[in-house]
């Protein structure tokens, strides 16, 4: 006869008693490793305390929510929406953060890295951004030495028109649709499972790409190369002129490589074509020109790409593996979002 395998406590309160799903799990991880981050790190951090308090006040947001939703013998349809969408709105706050986090690492291993790279580097890599150290210097080297030129300078002097820019800057532009457009279509139809790993797959790729971002800090081209932040050379209508008002007040000196727009978008596209086909026709367009787009509005090297595309597919692929074990480590099997009445 096969024994059941016994749960601890933990098991217990995280899925029974705080109705704890795989992507609350997740987003609790990602909080308390940053947290232990920047507890054993702070000496490095300005206001680290205030990092600590914002983390405490999310995670329990987390557990207050779905204690909320999951108790409830017919929960509102707002706060079931709350529970299944509070996800890409935390993306937003983790991304941001990573500039104010990134110097918590770097300092330890700074220095030896200028040390063993200065001669290929040619003294590069005592660049700093405002006083601040970042690792350009490497994709700067890489794109020189597989292309020989660098792209994210060059592909806008190729061509310069405004037309081609407003394409461009539609197809950056269009990064922000992609999870509304295949999560509606999952969630409305009432496809929890899919829904459900959808999501726990974003989280696993963004997270780590959020982790990577704070120990390994680039700023990208449009920081890195003197002059290359203006954007009055762009031309363009309406969609260069809405990431004009984006890039302002939301982009960030942090988090080139890899890209995670690239990543986020391979993930969401892998996604549509294994559940939504018709939707993955109308999103391979846009993720190929969010690809180029990446790199001719400077936000990012070219080898930001294809580490991006790479990033993004493995944890496509591995995600279904990650998401079925700590399913399974909650005693929740497919854990399908609580069914929508719409």
């Amino acid at each position: 006869m096969k024994k059941t395998r016994r749960r601890n406590p933990l098991q217990v309160q995280l899925s029974r008693q705080w109705h704890l799903r795989t992507i609350d799990v997740l987003h609790l991880g990602y909080l308390g490793l940053t947290g232990l981050m920047i507890i054993v790190f702070h000496k490095n951090q300005t206001h680290w305390g205030l990092y600590l308090a914002i983390r405490l006040v999310l995670a329990g947001g987390i557990v207050l929510l779905n204690c909320l939703v999951g108790r409830a013998e017919q929960p509102k349809l707002f706060w079931r929406f709350l529970r299944d969408w509070y996800t890409p709105g935390l993306f937003i706050y983790y991304y941001e953060e990573t500039e104010l986090l990134n110097q918590l690492i770097i300092p330890l291993y700074f220095d030896f890295v200028v040390q063993h790279w200065h001669s290929i580097f040619a003294g590069r890599m005592e660049w700093l951004h405002n006083g601040l150290m970042y690792l350009d210097p490497f994709l700067e080297h890489w794109d020189e030495v597989i292309l020989g030129f660098q792209p994210s300078l060059q592909f806008h002097n190729w061509i310069p028109f405004a037309f081609f820019s407003e394409l461009m800057h539609f197809g950056y532009f269009s990064y922000y649709l992609l999870i509304p457009i295949l999560g509606f279509a999952l969630w409305f139809k009432h496809r929890h499972k899919e829904f459900d790993t959808f999501i726990v797959k974003l989280a696993i790729n963004m997270l780590w790409c959020y982790t990577f971002f704070i120990i390994f800090p680039t700023s990208g081209p449009k920081s890195y190369f003197p002059g290359a932040h203006d954007r009055i050379f762009f031309g363009g209508y309406v969609f260069k002129s809405a990431m004009d008002i984006i890039l302002r007040y939301g982009g960030i000196s942090n988090g080139a490589f890899p890209s995670s727009h690239v990543a986020m978008a391979t993930v969401i596209l892998l996604c549509a074509r294994k559940y939504e086909r018709t939707i993955f026709w109308i999103m391979l367009p846009l993720v190929t020109l969010l690809c180029f787009s990446t790199v001719y509005i400077r936000e990012h090297y070219f080898v930001d790409v294809p580490a991006g595309i790479a990033v993004g597919s493995f944890f496509f692929y591995i995600g279904d593996w990650i998401k079925q074990k700590l399913d399974n480590w909650l005693g929740n099997p497919g854990s399908p979002s609580p069914s929508p009445s719409v």
